[in-house]
């Protein structure tokens, strides 16, 4: 045979192979059509029926409720650098009181525990767990000794958490997140997922941009509608609640054992678990409206509302072979693994449906290679027929009005709606910017999607012939924000000699009882008095200790102002100098709050220390005057314990006015403080 002939043959086979691309295509993006109009369709619906019944969800809800112990689980393997700052982000910023934070980390990553020792030294409601094994295990075997010592703490403290939270350690979770947990657990849901939303990154950055679109896409639509026809939610392992009730169940089913072990997608297995012993799993998109700065056209600042989601935030990997991981990661327990654990044996259509989604990437990243590798020949071809006249012709690949012609017209069709509704999803998180980028990073994400497959393959078929086993393959994560952790009180006390460490002891033994801050226990023994405290907090927070009188507050500036983010914070606005605007408080105010505060006033801050009392005292003057200074205390607790939001105030201090009713019943007057918040404010 001649070489033309051979390379007819070759030709022939690509024909064929278009045919079998296009069909798996085709088959893949009508189930995605599907999901597109059951989403449009159940939203009009939504629109012009429940809406106009039932108003929007008001966020205020959440404040209503009394708060049930949660128990935080963050499973951590080599997070030096992460896992400090994610856990006292969250305890520095949660609107919840009533929580506690277990983070699981193994014998032998010295580096990890010392770095959560330093969060747990600063929280009374941080605590460290160390596995048994060493690491890595697998994050299902970190988490089930983490869950294993939060049954022992319950036993210990005799308490009951009604609700145990997954995170990663890289997640920043949004402050409103455990009040909306609490609130949906009394309504009897045992699973709550909510939205996951990476960090915006760099235009360039297609590996990392392409998690924005994937998941502005799955957690904006397919994740509802998935919820409204079958009532299956897979956790996404970050941002998940687990009711008492459903851990029970899963240990029950696990001899002991909360998660399945040998599975890299334990979230999505548990999900599954729960969904087949008919409990209920729900998925919590809610809608916050902030109040942010911006400049409008002629370069003035203006205040202006949007709506963010309660939802978590983390980075995602920006490398495209940390991105091959991740994705083979999550392919091998989805596909693989759930293919042979959970299988296809289950009643109804609906079921079969949706595992079929969730394993049909071994499919389609089959087709989209094949198509990758198809549309290169074909433009080889035509470049080759364009350089040179000496070229053999053969009969058209797709005839105009075949088969294939009209199959490829519809997937035409089928990939401008992908791109239109991915731009869609993407604009609602990210922008206009984010849905333009969208459109080259579908290309980009499915050649990451391929390769992850590749990788997923090769590493199953190891497995299988007994050349590998699968570890905690876990990909390293970057955290947005810095904290630092100063030096604690009583090593203070100690360095300057103003107690011994049987005397420091005691005094960190009726700590743990009573939760009393460590000055407020010293003050009260007459170790130390007030000043003398606020200097010793100084050097703690490498803060400048200053004496404060009236004349040197800047009322302008304090008018500007929150007064409620003041109070909450004890802060007091100093009158500018040197182009600096001072702002003292009674320790250290946490970077969030100043840089807030430096949107408003426009002006940079520089921070400093005074004593509590003084602040107190010109905070009542200034602030709230109105207020009695038993209201006022009460107020200030109210905001520092996040007993309600803060837009609601000036609602409950004009019913103060116009009824004469005190602070508490005011509140109340308005469903807030129920019996165990009041109990607080009373303590």
């Amino acid at each position: 045979m001649e070489f033309i002939d051979f390379f007819g043959i070759y030709w022939l086979i690509i024909k064929y192979l278009i045919y079998f691309a296009a069909i798996i295509i085709l088959l893949s993006s009508l189930d995605d059509f599907f999901i597109d109009c059951y989403y449009w369709i159940r939203r009009v619906w939504r629109k012009i029926t429940v809406y106009k019944k039932h108003p929007p969800f008001n966020v205020n809800e959440l404040y209503k409720n009394e708060e049930k112990p949660i128990a935080i689980m963050v499973p951590a393997w080599q997070e030096t650098g992460v896992v400090a700052e994610m856990a006292a982000l969250a305890a520095s910023t949660f609107e919840y009181y009533n929580y506690h934070i277990f983070i699981g980390t193994y014998p032998n990553d010295p580096d990890t525990q010392a770095e959560v020792d330093q969060v747990v030294n600063h929280y009374h409601n941080v605590h460290k767990v160390v596995t048994h094994d060493p690491g890595p295990t697998s994050k299902s075997d970190c988490l089930n000794n983490v869950i294993e010592q939060i049954f022992m703490f319950e036993k210990r403290h005799n308490i009951e958490f009604e609700a145990f939270v997954l995170h990663d350690a890289e997640d920043v979770i949004h402050p409103l997140e455990l009040k909306l947990f609490n609130h949906l657990l009394g309504k009897g849901n045992d699973l709550i997922q909510v939205p996951v939303v990476p960090f915006e990154r760099k235009w360039y950055e297609f590996t990392a941009g392409h998690y924005e679109d994937e998941f502005a896409e799955t957690h904006g639509k397919d994740m509802l509608v998935r919820e409204s026809i079958l009532g299956f939610v897979p956790s996404a392992g970050v941002g998940t609640a687990l009711s008492r009730k459903a851990i029970k169940k899963l240990v029950e089913l696990h001899d002991g054992e909360v998660f399945i072990l040998g599975t890299l997608t334990e979230d999505y297995n548990l999900g599954f678990e729960l969904f087949r012993e008919n409990m209920k799993l729900i998925f919590a998109r809610v809608p916050v409206t902030i109040e942010y700065t911006a400049k409008n056209a002629f370069g003035k600042p203006v205040t202006r509302k949007k709506e963010v989601l309660v939802a978590v935030r983390e980075f995602f990997p920006s490398t495209f072979s940390t991105a091959v991981r991740q994705k083979s990661r999550w392919i091998i327990g989805i596909v693989f693994q759930g293919w042979k654990s959970i299988g296809w044996n289950y009643p109804g259509l609906a079921t079969k449906y949706i595992l079929f989604r969730d394993r049909k990437a071994i499919f389609t990243n089959l087709a989209n290679l094949l198509a990758y590798f198809l549309v290169l020949n074909v433009l080889i071809m035509m470049f080759y027929a364009k350089m040179t006249t000496d070229t053999w012709w053969y009969p058209e690949l797709v005839p105009p009005g075949s088969f294939l012609w009209t199959l490829l017209i519809l997937n035409a069709f089928f990939l401008l709606n992908r791109v239109v509704q991915r731009m869609y999803f993407t604009y609602l998180n990210f922008g206009v910017r984010g849905a333009l980028l969208s459109v080259p990073r579908i290309i980009w994400g499915n050649i990451i999607n391929i390769f992850a497959m590749w990788r997923a393959t090769v590493q199953v078929l190891n497995i299988k012939s007994g050349v590998n086993n699968l570890s905690w393959d876990k990909t390293t994560h970057d955290f947005p924000v810095n904290t630092t952790l100063s030096m604690r009180l009583g090593e203070l006390c100690l360095e300057h000699n103003l107690l011994d460490h049987t005397e420091l002891d005691k005094v960190l033994e009726e700590q743990k009882v009573t939760h009393k801050p460590l000055g407020m226990i010293l003050m009260e023994k007459s170790i130390l008095n007030e000043e003398d405290l606020t200097k010793l907090l100084s050097i703690q927070n490498d803060l400048e200790y200053i004496d404060v009188g009236a004349d040197e507050l800047d009322h302008s500036a304090i008018k500007k102002a929150d007064p409620y983010i003041l109070l909450e914070h004890d802060i007091l606005i100093l009158k500018k100098h040197n182009g600096i605007q001072p702002f003292v408080s009674s320790g250290q105010v946490v970077d969030v709050v100043v840089d807030k505060c430096e949107s408003v006033l426009k002006n940079n801050i520089e921070l400093f220390i005074t004593k509590s009392s003084t602040i107190e005292s010109l905070q009542h003057q200034t602030l709230f005057k109105d207020l009695s200074m038993d209201e006022f205390r009460q107020l200030k607790m109210i905001l520092k314990h996040k007993m309600l939001p803060k837009n609601i105030m000036p609602q409950i201090l004009s019913h103060r006015e116009q009824t004469g009713d005190d602070l508490i019943t005011s509140c109340q007057y308005f469903g807030f403080l129920p019996a165990g918040q009041l109990q607080r404010i009373y303590i």
